[in-house]
Parts: structure tokens; C-alpha cells; sequence
């Protein structure tokens, strides 16, 4: 296994009584694509931020890039390292300085993190705007003159004026239409075939995530509940949470899924449930084991590591059913609810999904 280009080791970020993020251990190889996914306040983008240097990480957390410690603050980090990690924002808007030209962005950025000059300079910038298929026009004009799409590649230029080794991507399509989603996701594979960068691709939609991340790692209120190769994630078997998120990605295969409806709020960090802390929402809850014993993230199989009670082959054999079945699994589940299928979880609900 070649060296991480960035390593985090017992990642814990905590705000006073809330715990954002709690003990996270991830890697993020030469040239290869870790996506952190999962709902609003799961605590990804309070991940992508300690990484930045934006928060500081709580005393006993490691960062690494390559073969150094990373500072916990970015204003103590040399330019090295600032130059090895950039951000594209979700939302461009805020990100970039209306009042300078999309030339002026640029330029200044690579003269910052280059040390370029002069000539070197406005060859930098030419060079970004044509991997990024901005031409001369949109680079004299200003961010609030550009539309939604060219905002985004105007941001994602910026990022690399420096040759980073990682670019950390914060829903980096989200804001964007469907059409002009697509363009950015082939612009971003193109410049990472390119340039060999590594990407760290913070997400709620698993559906985006797909085309772009080698591997997948699975948060919950400031936990990892799954991770493992792209591939290992969407053939399952999933973490229950996963097996959620993974229902609500359109199906264009045909095959038959479950739908399964997380209903009900994330928890609150500041009080989150005792146990596994999904067992509140979860549609496989184990009643008397899983909101009293919180289960360890371990190795399932090669390369998959997953923190859940039930056994992989007994989830394979749950999912597989319900596929088969076409059921719609309801969440939070009934505390009174019992078993009455073969394979059904004590507290789950289902009922059978509508004809197609």
C-alpha cells in the first residue's frame, strides 16, 4: 500500500459539550479520491475544516501530509503546505472576490503560491482558464457577471494555481443544475487524470460522489459508521445508515430496491443517543443490545470497515430479502414492534412498496 499523501489519526473536534467530531481515522492515497458523505450535521464539513487549518483539531488529534505533521491552524502552516491543500467552496458566490476580474483572482493566487513573476505569471493563469475551458472573455469579466457554472470553474482554477497535492471539495456541485453538474464532475476527473492530485470530496449525494471517489467513508453525528472502496460501498453489504442513503440514489439499472425513510432529525451532538448512536433512526435496531453498547469500527472483509452489531453476511441476507421484496422500510422504528418475517430485526417496520 503506497504512503498516504494525508493521514488523520484520532481526528477529534469538540465546541464546547458538542462533540462535531469524534476520533476519525482516514487516508487519502497519491492521486486517489475519499469521499465523506452523509446528511446535514454529520459533522463532514467540520471534518474538511480541522483538515484545512480553518478549526483546530482537539489536543492528542494527528494530521499528517506525507512525511511531516500538518499545524492545527492554517496561519501556522509555511506556504508549502497552505500551496498542498486548497478548498473549492460549495457556494462560489462567497468565495470569490466580486470586485477583481476572474484574471485578477487568478493571477494573484498563483503569485502567492508560486512565486511566480511577471510573464510566468499570466502564463499560469492562461494555462488554468484553458484546462478549465474559461476563455479570455470570462477572464476580464467580474464573478457576479459569471454564471453558476463558470463561478464554479473560476473557483476550482483557483485551487490548483498552486499545484496542490490535495484539493478538498466541499459539495462542490450542489448549487449547480443538473446540466452544469455533470461538466463540472468531467472537468474535475480530467484535471485530477492530469494533474495527479488527490481529492478529499465532502457530500450528501452519494450519486455524485460515485463517479469521482475511490473510496467511501460513511459519517454520522461525528462518526465514520462505513467505509471501504466505491465499489465495495455500492455493492454492499452497507451499515444500515448507508443502506439508507444508498436507497435514495436513482436506479438506472432496472433491478429492484427497497426504499427506506429516515424520518426524524439527526440527534443532536450535544445529546446524541447512548448505544450506537443510529440506533434511534435505524430500521435493523437489535433492542436491549444496540442503544446500550456502542459497536467498534472494524475490518468486515479486506479494505471494509464498518461499526455495526450485525454480522456482514447476516446484512447481506436482510438486504437481499428486501430487495427481493421490493419493501419500503420505515424509520425511527416502533419500540414495541416484534419480528414477523423471516430475517426482520426487532422494531423495524415495512410494508410493501406501490406497483411500478
Amino acid at each position: 500500500m503506497p504512503e498516504p499523501v494525508l493521514e488523520a489519526t484520532g481526528l477529534r473536534k469538540e465546541y464546547g459539550d458538542v462533540v462535531a467530531v469524534d476520533d476519525i481515522d482516514l487516508r487519502v492515497e497519491p492521486g486517489g479520491s475519499l469521499a465523506i458523505v452523509g446528511e446535514s450535521g454529520s459533522g463532514k464539513s467540520t471534518l474538511a475544516k480541522t483538515i484545512l487549518g480553518i478549526e483546530s483539531p482537539d489536543a492528542g488529534s494527528s494530521l499528517e501530509l506525507g512525511d511531516h505533521a500538518l499545524a492545527a491552524q492554517s496561519s501556522s502552516r509555511p506556504t508549502s503546505d497552505k500551496r498542498s491543500i486548497q478548498m473549492v467552496f460549495q457556494n462560489p458566490d462567497s468565495a470569490l472576490n466580486r470586485g477583481w476580474t476572474a484574471r485578477h483572482i487568478l493571477a494573484r493566487s498563483v503569485s502567492k503560491l508560486t512565486g511566480l513573476k511577471g510573464k510566468a505569471v499570466n502564463e499560469r493563469v492562461d494555462k488554468l482558464a484553458a484546462d478549465l475551458r474559461l476563455t479570455q472573455r470570462h477572464l476580464d469579466l467580474k464573478p457576479r457577471q459569471l454564471s453558476g457554472g463558470l463561478k464554479q470553474r473560476l473557483a476550482i482554477a483557483r485551487a490548483f494555481a498552486g499545484n496542490p497535492r490535495i484539493v478538498v471539495a466541499d459539495e462542490p456541485t450542489s448549487a449547480l443544475d443538473v446540466s452544469v453538474q455533470a461538466a463540472i464532475l468531467n472537468l474535475l476527473s480530467e484535471l485530477q487524470i492530469k494533474s495527479k492530485t488527490s481529492y478529499l470530496l465532502i457530500s450528501h449525494d452519494l450519486g455524485v460522489v460515485r463517479y469521482l471517489a475511490d473510496r467511501i467513508a460513511v459519517m454520522y453525528l461525528g462518526r465514520i459508521m462505513e467505509v471501504g472502496a466505491s465499489e465495495t460501498v455500492f455493492r454492499g453489504p452497507n451499515h444500515p445508515y448507508t443502506e439508507a442513503l444508498l436507497s435514495a440514489v436513482p436506479n438506472v439499472d432496472g433491478e429492484a430496491r427497497q426504499r427506506i425513510l429516515l424520518e426524524g432529525e439527526v440527534p443532536s451532538p450535544a445529546n446524541p443517543p447512548s448505544g450506537c448512536v443510529f440506533n434511534t433512526r435505524c430500521h435493523r435496531v437489535i433492542r436491549g443490545l444496540c442503544e446500550v453498547t456502542e459497536p467498534p469500527l472494524v475490518e468486515v472483509e479486506p479494505g471494509h470497515l464498518m461499526s455495526c452489531h450485525i454480522p456482514l453476511e447476516e446484512l447481506g441476507r436482510l438486504q437481499k430479502l428486501a430487495a427481493e421484496r421490493r419493501e419500503t422500510l420505515v424509520t425511527p422504528p416502533s419500540p414495541d414492534a416484534t419480528p414477523d418475517e423471516p430475517g426482520a430485526v426487532a422494531g423495524g417496520e415495512t410494508r410493501a412498496a406501490p406497483p411500478a
